[in-house]
């Protein structure tokens, strides 16, 4: 753990690279639900969740908490944000964002990923000959083998891997590069050049699903425990012009959520975070939509927390959590700086209670701008000894969380 870049990260809004397991608090419960459901992807399930937050609240976080989770336990994860340039009405777009995005816990990248998988059976091959020609015949009988799954799905997926390997094994490095700019779903690869590794076409919109299938197959074969997809920042769909584009990025939605219900996507989890907007606006969000609002909406309505339900609601940090957060910051500012923060230890109730008061005020203050301001009360703190009064502290706090809440206005 790097309790700096930890730091700097936090007090720039971001999410960390790594570490976040070292400051999550307050969502046990979601934790302990979420290893439920990578137990069951683990074992062959394909499952959709929505995870359902204001902006600010630590969805970001809590994905990529799930993304150090899900590594650790040998899956495959993709994250994709929606974006003007990543339209989800435009899924050979978003297919063309996941594998870009693909990681284990090895390293990144589906051509890291093939080329562990053929490493490994060159491996097992000299262990079993010294002979060249026998060795090269283990190899291909065993990727033969093991794409014989993906075949099921499609042909010509399994060919680009088959012949990237034997592009790559006699030279041509160059004709490889295009099988997997192919895989990886790049368009205007010459005709001429795609058929030299066995494929017609491109990855599209028609048919992006099948290789999405096609890539869980794959990865199902090489032993991973299953292919993890995070969708982030799912309210950019609302803003999408028309209603027509609107309704396509819903379907496609609709269409992942009913495939994995049948068991279509195996070892394969969808996750969709989105604002409560997003989840309640009758003309742009989910509601609008009503073949997938009928699928996903709650079916009773009730202040007690379901989660095993579609949509998951990450709800805000309650006292306690604040105070276990703050603390577990102040330990890393302290490690990071090599510096007592007894004046700021012993303002954090005041510091608290400020918090919910402006919350109040406010109606919502994310808990990204709580970090923020309080780390960067931290900062001024440890850089200026002389200010060490609880009511200067409490002033400089509240003066950096109402700074942060009016610059989220204009987001």
């Amino acid at each position: 753990m790097d309790a700096e870049r930890i730091i700097n990260a936090l007090k720039n809004g971001n999410v960390p690279p790594d570490g976040v397991g070292e400051i999550c608090v307050g969502r046990e419960r979601e934790i302990e639900e979420f290893d439920k459901i990578l137990g069951k992807v683990k074992e062959g399930a394909a499952i959709t969740r929505f995870l359902n937050g204001e902006f600010g609240s630590g969805k970001s976080f809590f994905l990529k908490l799930l993304e150090e989770r899900a590594l650790a336990d040998n899956f495959v994860v993709a994250k994709v944000t929606l974006s003007r340039d990543v339209p989800f009405n435009k899924f050979e777009v978003v297919y063309r964002n996941i594998v870009a995005s693909l990681r284990c816990k090895t390293g990144v990248s589906l051509e890291h990923i093939i080329e562990k998988w053929i490493t490994q059976l060159r491996m097992m091959s000299l262990r079993e000959t010294t002979d060249p020609y026998q060795q090269e015949r283990i190899v291909l009988d065993n990727i033969s083998s093991d794409l014989n799954e993906v075949r099921k799905h499609s042909t010509t997926f399994a060919a680009a891997i088959e012949n990237y390997y034997k592009l790559s094994a006699r030279g041509d490095k160059e004709t490889a590069r295009y099988a997997m700019g192919w895989l990886s779903g790049e368009k205007n690869i010459p005709f001429t050049i795609k058929r030299q590794f066995g494929v017609k076409g491109d990855i599209d919109r028609e048919n992006a699903f099948k290789y999405m299938e096609a890539l869980s197959s794959f990865l199902r074969a090489l032993k991973y425990s299953g292919l993890i997809i995070l969708i982030d920042e799912a309210e950019h769909i609302m803003t999408l012009h028309t209603k027509k584009l609107r309704d396509t990025a819903y379907d496609y939605m609709r269409f992942i959520y009913d495939e994995c219900s049948i068991g279509r996507f195996q070892n394969t989890l969808f996750i969709f975070a989105g604002t409560p907007e997003f989840f309640e606006d009758p003309k742009l969000g989910v509601p609008s939509y009503t073949a997938l609002n009928e699928r996903i909406e709650d079916a009773i309505k009730t202040e007690f927390k379901d989660l095993r339900k579609p949509i998951i609601r990450l709800d805000g940090f309650r006292r306690e959590n604040l105070h276990e957060l703050s603390e577990r910051l102040i330990a890393m500012h302290e490690e990071v700086y090599g510096w007592e923060a007894t004046p700021v230890r012993e303002s954090l109730d005041g510091i608290i209670s400020r918090h919910e008061a402006n919350a109040e005020l406010t109606g919502y203050i994310s808990p990204r701008n709580f970090v923020k301001s309080f780390i960067s009360v931290l900062d001024v703190v440890q850089q200026n000894p002389e200010l060490h009064g609880e009511a200067e502290i409490l002033d400089l706090f509240e003066e950096k969380e109402m700074e942060f809440e009016e610059d989220e206005d204009w987001v």
